[in-house]
């Protein structure tokens, strides 16, 4: 392992509270002695532009090391995964709504939900099928694969940003990666929340490099792998495994808002 220095204090500064701050919010950093001082490090290049301002802070006497159970960017460390489920509740209803929208999908029920153009929409009252497409799914498969990856990176950018901001960031960027594979396809049957999924994956990438934080710390294999198969997907080879076809549009749609999300709020969400 390679560790990084960020900051060097004096040998004798009790560094114990600062430490368990970083360590409760998931931040792996070591403190060492070096040339009679401690030297603070970590391994994760991408945190330290972050960490170095929370430093400058801290070393002014601005910052009051709260422990993370008052931190509302923190990720809950309890026991259990039901403590980590009340902490996201967004999440979960998502994740919920989703596995209904699975059981609606080939019953009457289903047409009121599959997409409309907003003109469509709004003339007939039912401007919630921009959005609600999002939540049919074609098969266990299909609803379990995004339901683990909402569970995995949505948490993060709830716990993040907040619930009622996230449930926002769900809204809009369901309905511009629904609209992306509605204007390629000109077809209403798709369905999903991988759009949003990789609205998740274009966010994290991007805030990765314009304000690093633990909490969108994600591995870049992660990232990498997702784009792969993005790729993949593109190139039709996925449709032979499964039934129907991947709405690749609104993947790309999803990721293009995302990352464009990320850059409109690059100085919001600005926690330690």
């Amino acid at each position: 392992m390679n560790w990084i220095a960020v900051r060097h204090f004096p040998l004798d500064q009790n560094l114990s509270a600062l430490s368990n701050y970083l360590h409760e919010r998931g931040l792996q950093h070591r403190i060492t002695e070096e040339s009679g001082q401690q030297c603070l490090a970590v391994l994760d290049e991408a945190v330290i532009p972050a960490l170095q301002d929370f430093l400058n802070q801290y070393a002014q006497g601005d910052v009051v090391l709260q422990p993370a159970v008052a931190a509302p960017s923190a990720i809950p460390t309890g026991p259990g995964v039901f403590e980590q489920a009340m902490a996201a509740p967004v999440v979960i209803c998502l994740i919920i709504l989703s596995g209904l929208g699975a059981l609606a999908v080939g019953t009457p029920i289903a047409s009121h939900f599959y997409f409309a153009g907003f003109g469509e929409a709004h003339s007939g009252g039912e401007i919630w099928r921009l959005l609600t497409p999002a939540f049919l799914h074609f098969g266990i498969f299909h609803v379990l694969f995004n339901s683990l990856w909402m569970w995995d990176l949505g948490r993060r950018l709830e716990y993040f940003m907040g619930h009622w901001h996230f449930l926002i960031f769900f809204a809009v960027t369901a309905v511009a990666s629904n609209i992306a594979q509605y204007w390629w396809e000109g077809s209403t049957n798709f369905g999903g929340m991988s759009g949003v999924v990789y609205a998740l994956v274009g966010f994290i990438a991007i805030r990765q490099r314009l304000a690093p934080h633990p909490l969108v710390a994600v591995p870049s294999a992660l990232i990498g792998f997702m784009l792969f198969w993005l790729v993949l997907c593109m190139t039709g080879v996925v449709d032979y495994f499964i039934s129907g076809s991947v709405a690749n549009a609104a993947h790309v749609g999803g990721l293009v808002a995302g990352a464009l999300y990320a850059l409109l709020t690059k100085n919001l969400y600005q926690r330690y």
